[in-house]
Protein backbone atom coordinates (compact mmCIF):
# COMPACT_ATOMS: atom_id res chain seq x y z
CA UNK A 1 0.00 0.00 0.00
CA UNK A 2 1.29 3.24 -0.90
CA UNK A 3 1.64 6.66 1.54
CA UNK A 4 -1.34 8.76 -0.70
CA UNK A 5 -3.55 5.59 -0.64
CA UNK A 6 -2.98 5.47 3.08
CA UNK A 7 -3.65 8.85 3.37
CA UNK A 8 -6.68 8.52 1.78
CA UNK A 9 -7.71 5.37 3.62
CA UNK A 10 -6.69 7.57 7.58
CA UNK A 11 -8.56 10.61 6.29
CA UNK A 12 -11.96 8.55 5.04
CA UNK A 13 -11.77 6.52 8.33
CA UNK A 14 -11.67 9.85 10.23
CA UNK A 15 -14.48 12.09 8.16
CA UNK A 16 -16.76 8.78 8.07
CA UNK A 17 -16.03 8.67 11.77
CA UNK A 18 -16.90 11.74 12.69
CA UNK A 19 -20.57 11.78 10.59
CA UNK A 20 -21.48 8.12 12.73
CA UNK A 21 -21.20 10.68 15.96
CA UNK A 22 -23.15 13.10 14.40
CA UNK A 23 -25.98 10.57 13.68
CA UNK A 24 -25.94 9.20 17.21
CA UNK A 25 -26.20 12.36 18.71
CA UNK A 26 -28.78 14.43 16.40
CA UNK A 27 -30.79 10.66 15.23
CA UNK A 28 -30.33 7.80 17.40
CA UNK A 29 -29.16 9.42 21.25
CA UNK A 30 -32.39 9.39 23.26
CA UNK A 31 -31.05 12.78 24.80
CA UNK A 32 -31.86 15.52 22.42
CA UNK A 33 -30.78 18.52 24.51
CA UNK A 34 -29.39 21.67 22.82
CA UNK A 35 -25.91 20.45 23.35
CA UNK A 36 -26.05 17.34 22.01
CA UNK A 37 -27.69 18.85 18.60
CA UNK A 38 -24.94 21.28 18.50
CA UNK A 39 -22.18 18.74 18.89
CA UNK A 40 -23.65 16.44 16.33
CA UNK A 41 -24.12 19.57 13.89
CA UNK A 42 -20.83 20.38 14.15
CA UNK A 43 -18.99 16.95 13.72
CA UNK A 44 -21.44 16.83 10.83
CA UNK A 45 -19.95 19.77 9.65
CA UNK A 46 -16.44 18.64 9.99
CA UNK A 47 -17.43 15.69 8.55
CA UNK A 48 -18.37 17.22 5.46
CA UNK A 49 -15.53 19.76 5.10
CA UNK A 50 -13.08 17.09 5.16
CA UNK A 51 -14.60 14.34 3.42
CA UNK A 52 -14.78 16.69 0.70
CA UNK A 53 -11.04 17.97 0.91
CA UNK A 54 -10.00 13.86 0.85
CA UNK A 55 -11.91 13.29 -2.81
CA UNK A 56 -10.75 16.94 -3.88
CA UNK A 57 -7.40 15.39 -3.21
CA UNK A 58 -7.93 12.19 -5.02
CA UNK A 59 -10.58 12.44 -7.07
CA UNK A 60 -10.14 14.21 -10.99
CA UNK A 61 -13.48 14.51 -10.95
CA UNK A 62 -16.11 15.99 -8.27
CA UNK A 63 -19.74 17.28 -8.32
CA UNK A 64 -19.45 20.61 -8.10
CA UNK A 65 -22.34 20.72 -5.48
CA UNK A 66 -20.65 18.60 -3.45
CA UNK A 67 -17.79 20.61 -3.43
CA UNK A 68 -19.79 23.93 -2.45
CA UNK A 69 -21.38 21.98 -0.11
CA UNK A 70 -18.21 20.76 1.67
CA UNK A 71 -17.72 24.57 1.94
CA UNK A 72 -21.24 25.83 3.06
CA UNK A 73 -19.93 22.95 6.16
CA UNK A 74 -16.95 24.91 6.27
CA UNK A 75 -18.46 28.35 6.56
CA UNK A 76 -20.94 26.55 9.70
CA UNK A 77 -17.97 25.25 11.87
CA UNK A 78 -17.38 28.48 13.63
CA UNK A 79 -20.93 29.02 14.82
CA UNK A 80 -21.37 25.70 15.83
CA UNK A 81 -18.98 25.53 17.76
CA UNK A 82 -19.45 28.57 19.45
CA UNK A 83 -23.40 28.04 20.28
CA UNK A 84 -22.16 24.18 21.38
CA UNK A 85 -19.90 25.88 23.89
CA UNK A 86 -22.52 28.59 25.01
CA UNK A 87 -24.36 25.79 25.54
CA UNK A 88 -22.04 24.36 28.18
CA UNK A 89 -21.42 27.69 29.93
CA UNK A 90 -24.77 28.97 29.55
CA UNK A 91 -24.53 32.39 28.40
CA UNK A 92 -27.46 33.93 26.88
CA UNK A 93 -25.69 36.60 25.27
CA UNK A 94 -24.90 35.43 22.24
CA UNK A 95 -28.09 32.90 21.41
CA UNK A 96 -30.16 35.38 20.06
CA UNK A 97 -27.90 35.85 16.80
CA UNK A 98 -27.30 32.13 16.13
CA UNK A 99 -29.33 31.84 13.03
CA UNK A 100 -27.99 35.16 11.84
CA UNK A 101 -24.24 34.13 11.71
CA UNK A 102 -25.21 30.54 10.04
CA UNK A 103 -26.38 32.43 6.77
CA UNK A 104 -23.63 32.45 4.76
CA UNK A 105 -23.33 28.46 5.32
CA UNK A 106 -26.99 28.87 4.11
CA UNK A 107 -26.49 30.53 1.33
CA UNK A 108 -23.17 28.31 -0.12
CA UNK A 109 -25.71 25.27 0.04
CA UNK A 110 -28.20 27.23 -1.56
CA UNK A 111 -26.28 28.69 -4.14
CA UNK A 112 -24.00 25.44 -4.35
CA UNK A 113 -25.34 24.41 -7.99
CA UNK A 114 -23.88 27.49 -8.91
CA UNK A 115 -20.68 28.30 -7.26
CA UNK A 116 -17.66 27.84 -9.50
CA UNK A 117 -14.17 27.46 -8.30
CA UNK A 118 -12.41 29.66 -10.41
CA UNK A 119 -15.78 32.31 -10.85
CA UNK A 120 -16.06 32.47 -6.65
CA UNK A 121 -14.27 30.46 -4.76
CA UNK A 122 -10.54 31.52 -6.10
CA UNK A 123 -11.94 35.01 -7.01
CA UNK A 124 -12.19 35.79 -3.79
CA UNK A 125 -14.60 33.27 -1.68
CA UNK A 126 -12.22 30.71 -0.85
CA UNK A 127 -10.01 33.35 1.18
CA UNK A 128 -13.54 35.17 3.07
CA UNK A 129 -14.05 32.01 4.12
CA UNK A 130 -11.11 31.01 5.74
CA UNK A 131 -10.84 34.55 7.24
CA UNK A 132 -14.49 34.09 8.64
CA UNK A 133 -13.67 30.51 10.17
CA UNK A 134 -10.11 31.98 12.03
CA UNK A 135 -12.28 35.29 12.99
CA UNK A 136 -14.22 32.40 15.41
CA UNK A 137 -11.23 31.22 17.24
CA UNK A 138 -10.44 34.92 19.70
CA UNK A 139 -13.99 34.60 20.80
CA UNK A 140 -14.23 31.09 21.57
CA UNK A 141 -10.79 31.55 23.17
CA UNK A 142 -12.01 34.43 25.15
CA UNK A 143 -14.92 32.53 26.47
CA UNK A 144 -13.47 29.69 27.49
CA UNK A 145 -11.13 31.69 30.05
CA UNK A 146 -14.25 33.78 30.96
CA UNK A 147 -16.06 30.58 32.00
CA UNK A 148 -13.49 28.60 33.19
CA UNK A 149 -14.62 28.46 36.65
CA UNK A 150 -17.73 26.87 35.92
CA UNK A 151 -17.07 23.92 34.57
CA UNK A 152 -16.31 20.41 35.95
CA UNK A 153 -12.76 18.59 35.59
CA UNK A 154 -13.96 16.24 32.73
CA UNK A 155 -16.15 19.28 30.38
CA UNK A 156 -12.66 21.24 30.81
CA UNK A 157 -10.70 18.45 29.70
CA UNK A 158 -13.04 18.07 26.84
CA UNK A 159 -13.70 21.46 25.79
CA UNK A 160 -9.84 22.21 25.51
CA UNK A 161 -9.26 19.12 23.54
CA UNK A 162 -12.44 20.06 21.19
CA UNK A 163 -11.28 23.64 21.05
CA UNK A 164 -7.60 22.67 20.34
CA UNK A 165 -8.56 20.01 17.63
CA UNK A 166 -11.13 21.97 15.78
CA UNK A 167 -8.76 24.94 15.31
CA UNK A 168 -5.80 23.17 14.25
CA UNK A 169 -7.67 21.99 11.26
CA UNK A 170 -9.12 25.41 11.05
CA UNK A 171 -5.32 27.52 10.70
CA UNK A 172 -4.16 24.06 8.75
CA UNK A 173 -6.31 25.24 5.94
CA UNK A 174 -5.84 28.96 6.26
CA UNK A 175 -2.15 28.36 6.57
CA UNK A 176 -2.30 26.52 3.26
CA UNK A 177 -3.94 28.89 1.40
CA UNK A 178 -3.63 32.33 2.87
CA UNK A 179 -0.21 32.13 4.09
CA UNK A 180 1.16 29.44 2.29
CA UNK A 181 3.59 28.00 4.16
CA UNK A 182 1.68 23.99 4.83
CA UNK A 183 0.36 21.27 2.61
CA UNK A 184 -3.30 21.00 1.71
CA UNK A 185 -3.37 17.51 3.06
CA UNK A 186 -2.77 18.90 6.60
CA UNK A 187 -6.62 19.59 7.04
CA UNK A 188 -8.06 16.24 6.19
CA UNK A 189 -5.31 14.75 8.00
CA UNK A 190 -5.19 16.30 11.30
CA UNK A 191 -8.46 15.92 11.81
CA UNK A 192 -8.70 11.97 10.82
CA UNK A 193 -5.80 12.15 13.59
CA UNK A 194 -8.38 14.58 16.28
CA UNK A 195 -11.46 12.46 15.61
CA UNK A 196 -9.85 9.36 16.46
CA UNK A 197 -9.06 11.30 19.42
CA UNK A 198 -12.14 12.59 20.35
CA UNK A 199 -13.53 9.25 19.91
CA UNK A 200 -11.53 8.27 22.49
CA UNK A 201 -12.82 10.91 25.11
CA UNK A 202 -16.48 10.35 24.34
CA UNK A 203 -16.58 6.41 24.58
CA UNK A 204 -15.13 7.15 27.95
CA UNK A 205 -17.05 9.90 29.32
CA UNK A 206 -19.73 10.44 27.37
CA UNK A 207 -22.94 9.54 29.94
CA UNK A 208 -20.94 11.92 31.97
CA UNK A 209 -20.71 15.10 29.23
CA UNK A 210 -24.11 14.42 28.35
CA UNK A 211 -26.29 13.32 31.02
CA UNK A 212 -29.54 15.16 31.16
CA UNK A 213 -29.93 16.94 35.25
CA UNK A 214 -33.15 16.53 36.91
CA UNK A 215 -34.31 20.04 38.24
CA UNK A 216 -34.73 19.61 41.67
CA UNK A 217 -36.00 23.14 42.46
CA UNK A 218 -39.52 23.20 40.32
CA UNK A 219 -41.00 25.66 42.75
CA UNK A 220 -38.77 28.14 41.95
CA UNK A 221 -39.76 31.03 39.90
CA UNK A 222 -36.70 33.28 38.42
CA UNK A 223 -36.03 33.97 34.88
CA UNK A 224 -32.72 32.66 32.87
CA UNK A 225 -31.48 36.11 32.54
CA UNK A 226 -31.96 36.16 36.46
CA UNK A 227 -30.26 33.31 36.89
CA UNK A 228 -27.15 34.23 34.54
CA UNK A 229 -27.23 37.56 36.44
CA UNK A 230 -26.52 36.09 40.56
CA UNK A 231 -24.28 33.64 38.44
CA UNK A 232 -21.83 36.65 37.39
CA UNK A 233 -22.43 38.11 40.88
CA UNK A 234 -21.51 35.05 42.54
CA UNK A 235 -17.97 34.61 40.56
CA UNK A 236 -17.21 38.31 40.83
CA UNK A 237 -17.58 38.32 43.99
CA UNK A 238 -15.58 35.42 44.63
CA UNK A 239 -12.64 36.71 41.77
CA UNK A 240 -12.59 39.78 43.86
CA UNK A 241 -12.98 39.43 47.55
CA UNK A 242 -11.47 36.04 48.17
CA UNK A 243 -13.77 34.92 50.44
CA UNK A 244 -12.96 31.03 49.89
CA UNK A 245 -10.03 31.77 52.37
CA UNK A 246 -12.54 31.73 55.10
CA UNK A 247 -12.64 28.84 56.97
CA UNK A 248 -16.30 29.03 57.84
CA UNK A 249 -17.50 30.66 55.05
CA UNK A 250 -21.24 29.60 54.46
CA UNK A 251 -24.51 30.23 52.20
CA UNK A 252 -25.63 32.60 54.69
CA UNK A 253 -22.30 34.42 54.68
CA UNK A 254 -22.70 34.69 50.63
CA UNK A 255 -26.42 35.83 51.03
CA UNK A 256 -25.76 38.96 53.34
CA UNK A 257 -22.95 39.92 51.06
CA UNK A 258 -24.07 39.75 47.44
CA UNK A 259 -27.62 40.45 48.28
CA UNK A 260 -28.90 37.23 46.72
CA UNK A 261 -31.63 35.58 48.37
CA UNK A 262 -30.22 32.59 50.60
CA UNK A 263 -33.15 30.24 49.04
CA UNK A 264 -31.77 30.70 45.71
CA UNK A 265 -28.20 29.86 46.19
CA UNK A 266 -28.24 26.36 46.40
CA UNK A 267 -30.27 26.13 43.37
CA UNK A 268 -28.22 28.90 41.33
CA UNK A 269 -24.84 26.10 42.38
CA UNK A 270 -27.25 23.06 41.18
CA UNK A 271 -28.48 24.65 37.91
CA UNK A 272 -26.10 27.22 36.87
CA UNK A 273 -22.46 26.19 38.47
CA UNK A 274 -23.95 22.34 38.23
CA UNK A 275 -21.56 21.49 41.29
CA UNK A 276 -22.75 21.97 45.11
CA UNK A 277 -21.54 25.10 47.07
CA UNK A 278 -18.98 23.46 49.06
CA UNK A 279 -17.69 22.11 45.57
CA UNK A 280 -17.47 25.64 43.69
CA UNK A 281 -15.96 27.00 47.22
CA UNK A 282 -13.27 24.06 47.12
CA UNK A 283 -12.33 24.83 43.72
CA UNK A 284 -11.24 28.76 44.08
CA UNK A 285 -9.64 26.79 47.37
CA UNK A 286 -7.75 24.36 45.76
CA UNK A 287 -6.88 26.90 42.60
CA UNK A 288 -5.39 29.33 45.56
CA UNK A 289 -2.96 26.38 46.81
CA UNK A 290 -1.41 24.97 43.90
CA UNK A 291 -0.34 28.18 43.11
CA UNK A 292 1.14 28.46 46.87
CA UNK A 293 2.52 24.83 46.75
CA UNK A 294 4.54 26.18 43.39
CA UNK A 295 5.72 29.58 44.69
CA UNK A 296 5.98 28.97 48.28
CA UNK A 297 8.23 26.17 47.93
CA UNK A 298 9.12 26.61 52.35
CA UNK A 299 5.62 26.52 52.99
CA UNK A 300 4.95 23.37 54.80
CA UNK A 301 1.20 21.37 53.23
CA UNK A 302 -0.89 21.95 56.62
CA UNK A 303 0.41 25.49 56.84
CA UNK A 304 -1.34 26.24 53.04
CA UNK A 305 -4.29 23.94 53.57
CA UNK A 306 -5.44 26.43 56.53
CA UNK A 307 -4.17 29.83 54.86
CA UNK A 308 -6.27 28.46 51.86
CA UNK A 309 -9.76 27.92 54.27
CA UNK A 310 -9.79 24.29 54.89
CA UNK A 311 -9.97 23.27 58.62
CA UNK A 312 -8.19 20.53 58.47
CA UNK A 313 -5.62 18.86 57.01
CA UNK A 314 -7.65 15.64 56.19
CA UNK A 315 -10.29 17.81 54.52
CA UNK A 316 -7.37 19.54 52.41
CA UNK A 317 -5.88 16.15 51.41
CA UNK A 318 -9.52 14.70 50.41
CA UNK A 319 -10.61 17.80 48.22
CA UNK A 320 -7.06 18.50 46.49
CA UNK A 321 -7.18 15.11 45.37
CA UNK A 322 -10.80 15.04 43.66
CA UNK A 323 -10.00 17.93 41.93
CA UNK A 324 -6.78 17.23 40.73
CA UNK A 325 -6.22 13.64 40.91
CA UNK A 326 -3.13 14.20 42.71
CA UNK A 327 -2.27 14.67 46.78
CA UNK A 328 -0.97 17.88 47.54
CA UNK A 329 2.51 16.50 48.43
CA UNK A 330 3.07 15.01 45.30
CA UNK A 331 2.06 17.80 43.26
CA UNK A 332 4.92 19.51 44.81
CA UNK A 333 7.26 17.17 43.95
CA UNK A 334 6.06 16.99 40.25
CA UNK A 335 6.75 20.75 40.21
CA UNK A 336 9.85 20.43 41.69
CA UNK A 337 10.85 17.16 39.20
CA UNK A 338 9.92 19.59 36.57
Amino acid sequence: MSSRDFLLIACSFGGIQSLLWALYLMVFNEQKTRQNLLLGGLFAALSLRVLKSTYFLFSEEMSLVFINLGFAAHLAVGPLLLYYLQSIYKDEALSKVFWLQMIPAFLVALLSPWLTLGGFWYAGGYTALLFQSIAYLPLIIYMGWKHRKSLTRIQSHWLILLVVGVSLVMIAYFSNWVLGISSYTYGPALYAGVTYIFSFFLLKNFQKLTAVKKTKYKNIKLSKSRFSEYKQKIVEHFESNEPYLQNDYTLAKLSAETKIPKHLLSPIFSEQFEVSFTEFLNSYRIKMAQELLRDKPNITVSAIAYDCGFNTLSSFNQAFKKLTGTTPSAYRKSLMVA
